[in-house]
């Protein structure tokens, strides 16, 4: 099961998700983005940057 913690991105945040499948885990962290962050649409390089850190 995909995981993902905001602080593996250097994040100071305490959210932390997991999910059935990355499709799922992506879409939970791009709703804790927009609601939390503030940022609507995250950028390629912050993707990545994610997805590096999915465990």
């Amino acid at each position: 099961m995909p995981s993902f913690k905001c602080k593996d991105i250097g994040m100071k945040c305490e959210f932390e998700t997991t999910a059935e499948n990355e499709f799922d885990l992506e879409q939970k962290i791009a709703d804790h983005a927009r609601e939390v962050h503030g940022k609507e649409n995250l950028s390629a390089e912050e993707w990545m940057q994610i997805k590096k850190t999915i465990h």
